[in-house]
């Protein structure tokens, strides 16, 4: 617009008809400006073209800054999001998902996902502002601005192509990282093993393949990249000169609104541009969109349904009847169970490997459901129970330690405040659990950081610390899944009497092999192929019960 408004400037008067007719329908800006009694001189003009880009700039603070505001909105909400679902999934189907495909997805993925969400709505906000720079071309010169338009629209035919080739990569480029993090988790898991074995050395192929996969895809989206980088401008110039040979040539139009509109188009092509480059940035990011909506509808499917409103402030009693389950119909792991867990009681579970003693536990923990039978908490059915409060009166200690990448005070608290009730706490915990020494002996106590999976203490070491989480908490009902199973002879006995104080304190549920663990227990089920075969006191099966003899003068157990 400045070639032409400065030509209105240099005239005496506005009436120069053929300066106002190389605006086109744009002339009314010029007498506009005359009308509101303004002379037209160049300041003038120039001044009126800087208040014009000046609230431009004004207008594009604010769009930035908003833009900002909904891009950290839209983040927090997605990652919100899926934190959120993954927490809601009930046991049973979170089993069935592969971890790589989770943690890719959460961690990496989720930055696709982000980066489409920008191309996408940058995409549009181009669009936009193309089409007003089309609609002014138009008004400068219809015929010429529709034989442009159609010209881009048939070299846009050849980008289609371009945007699904880079769309199938970046969906492969996904699947392809889902198995190539499953692989690596593995890696870490095992590499104790695979190192001992030497064979991390066939296994790093693996890892190799995937890696050569995954780039040979993210080659493919940067070439799709460079050819449309490389071609737009020439096609769009191309298109343009042919259509300025046909308007001279052909349809005898006017080289000065046909100037004037070419501005337009110049302005227009820098916002094609961005659209096209905007909107392949799209496709190839739309590999995450895809396995991210998925692996929400994934855990949508297995969202734990709970409708139960009745909040549990103390466990007094856990009651199962006739309880079955399965994960699959053709193949119960537990069958026809009945147990009445009383308050203050301890019980063991025994019984060989796949008899259902852990599958039990995770029942009587309420993170799988009954596949059939009844099961009540505090007389009252599961399906009534607003199942968080009741979890909340459980510990549970696994069989594999479960140490943070964090100190001793928040290992074992939970990330609690620095209170002294909670100091309090924290050392009656570390004292149940035979740990004052270790933690004495670290220079910064309990403020020293444990590393990735406690690789700074041992397996043992892990284990009390994790009983002594449990410790801390105040629950009704005790859970020990082969707890002791990773301590020496010396620290198990410690932590034997440790558990044989807390007796008539809470329920205390024990898995475990080892006799002394099980001896003092009130009651000990003896599983069997997901029966319960046999129940009583120690005493009582060493007399009655055939085969749990058997393990006990075998040291099965």
């Amino acid at each position: 617009m400045f070639i032409p408004l400065i030509q209105v400037a240099g005239e005496e008067s506005i009436d120069n008809s053929q300066v106002l007719e190389s605006l086109g329908v744009l002339k009314f800006l010029v007498v506009g400006i005359a009308n509101a009694g303004f002379e037209l001189t160049p300041i003038v003009i120039l001044t009126f073209l800087f208040v014009i880009f000046l609230l431009k700039g004004l207008i594009k603070y604010f769009e930035g800054y908003y833009k900002v505001i909904i891009q950290m909105y839209f983040v927090k909400k997605i990652r919100y999001q899926m934190v959120d679902s993954l927490g809601n999934m009930n046991f049973k189907d979170f089993l069935k998902l592969d971890a790589g495909r989770i943690q890719n997805t959460l961690s990496g993925e989720i930055y696709k996902i982000v980066s489409a969400y920008v191309a996408y709505f940058n995409t549009l906000q181009s669009v936009v502002l193309l089409l007003v720079y089309l609609v002014l071309a138009l008004m400068a010169n219809f015929q010429f601005a529709i034989l442009v338009s159609l010209g881009g629209y048939l070299t846009n035919l050849i980008y289609k192509i371009i945007y699904r080739h880079t769309e199938t990569a970046s969906i492969n480029n996904s699947k392809l990282s889902h198995i190539y993090q499953s692989l690596l988790i593995q890696s870490v898991q095992y590499f104790k093993y695979l190192k001992a074995t030497n064979y991390f050395e066939k296994y790093k192929l693996k890892l190799r393949s995937y890696v050569d996969k995954i780039e040979d895809e993210q080659k493919k989206i940067g070439i799709f990249n460079a050819i449309l980088q490389a071609s737009r401008e020439p096609l769009v110039i191309g298109v343009v000169i042919l259509v300025i040979i046909v308007q001279i040539n052909v349809l005898e139009g006017n080289i000065a609104t046909i100037f004037l509109s070419l501005l337009f188009f110049y302005r227009a092509l820098n916002y094609i541009m961005v659209v096209q480059t905007s909107w392949q940035s799209f496709t190839s990011n739309l590999g995450g969109l895809h396995v991210g909506l998925e692996l929400l509808e994934d855990f949508r499917n297995g969202e734990e349904k709970s409708s139960g409103t009745i909040a549990v402030e103390r466990i007094h009693n856990i009651d199962l009847k006739d309880v079955s389950f399965c994960y699959n119909p053709d193949n119960f792991v537990l069958k026809n169970i009945d147990i009445n867990i009383e308050r203050k009681l301890t019980y063991a579970l025994v019984g060989r490997s796949g008899s259902g003693k852990t599958t039990l536990t995770n029942l009587l923990a309420g993170l799988i459901d009954p596949s059939s039978g009844q099961f009540f908490i505090n007389g009252v059915p599961r399906e009534q129970v607003k199942m968080s409060s009741f979890r909340n009166r459980i510990g549970y200690i696994t069989q594999e330690p479960v140490i943070f990448n964090d100190t001793v005070f928040n290992n074992i608290t939970f990330w609690s405040e620095f209170t002294p009730e909670n100091i309090l706490r924290f050392k009656n915990a570390i004292k149940l659990a035979n740990l004052e020494e270790l933690v004495n002996s670290f220079p910064d106590g309990e403020n020293t950081v444990l590393g990735d999976n406690g690789i700074l203490i041992s397996g043992g070491q892990k284990q009390r610390i994790s009983i002594a989480r449990e410790l801390f908490k105040d629950v009704d009902v005790l859970i020990f899944d082969e707890a002791t199973s990773a301590l020496d002879s010396e620290t198990e006995k410690s932590i034997q009497q440790n558990i044989e104080s807390l007796k008539g304190s809470c329920n205390i549920i024990l898995i475990a092999h080892r006799l002394s663990t099980v001896k003092n227990a009130d009651e000990i089920l003896v599983m069997k192929d997901g029966f319960i075969e046999a129940r009583g006191s120690f005493s009582e099966l060493m007399v009655s019960n055939r085969s749990f003899k058997n393990m006990v003068e075998l040291q099965e157990f």
